[in-house]
């Protein structure tokens, strides 16, 4: 209930509006009650932050895992649909990084929760490659070659936070640059 609270108040209010009042008064308790569940605004931020990751990024299903590699990493790379968030996610992160220096647990649990997750999951895909023989990773760990990954896909994010109307692209445009990249990443680690 809580955390749908402040789901619902970071889709709809500025970060600085999301405070321990507005998320008491919109999951209809006290903010004393609120204190009991969280210790903090950063500790309840970064919660919601975490769901919002699993909610947008989720490792794949036993029987996904079955498929092929470029199928599998098109599965992970493919954002779940938020409806909520949809026009808002650089506008949150540009609220977190501004917070970062005096909130660095919501910084932290937002990179870990979202972006960090999907090169988890990733990373474990690569290696299960490695282990299955679709790939070849030489002089590099799945873990950094999950990253390289994940940055083709979702592009540069900073260019997109100083330069908002380039980042308003289709999600056509963005299946296009994630299949683009995938292919690219894949051609140089296949078996020679």
């Amino acid at each position: 209930m809580v955390l749908d609270a402040a789901a619902a108040l970071l889709a709809s209010c500025r970060l600085e509006e999301v405070s321990m009042s507005a998320i008491a008064r919109e999951a209809g308790m006290s903010k004393r009650t609120l204190y009991t569940i969280f210790s903090s605004r950063e500790a309840l931020l970064g919660a919601s932050f975490a769901r919002i990751g699993r909610t947008l990024f989720r490792p794949l299903t036993d029987e996904e895992r079955r498929g092929p590699l470029s199928v599998r990493l098109q599965t992970l790379l493919t954002l779940d649909h938020a409806p909520c968030f949809e026009k808002m996610p650089l506008e949150l992160l540009r609220a977190v990084v501004t917070e970062a220096p005096v909130y660095p647990g919501i910084a932290r649990q937002l990179d870990s929760g979202g972006r960090g997750a999907l090169i988890r999951y990733v990373s474990d895909e690569l290696s299960l490659a490695v282990a299955r023989d679709e790939i070849v990773l030489e002089e590099i760990d799945a873990d950094l070659a999950a990253e390289l990954l994940v940055d083709m896909v979702l592009g540069d994010t900073l260019h997109r936070l100083l330069i908002p109307e380039d980042a308003c692209t289709s999600i056509e445009a963005r299946n296009l640059r994630r299949d683009r990249a995938i292919s690219l990443f894949l051609d140089g680690l296949r078996p020679r």
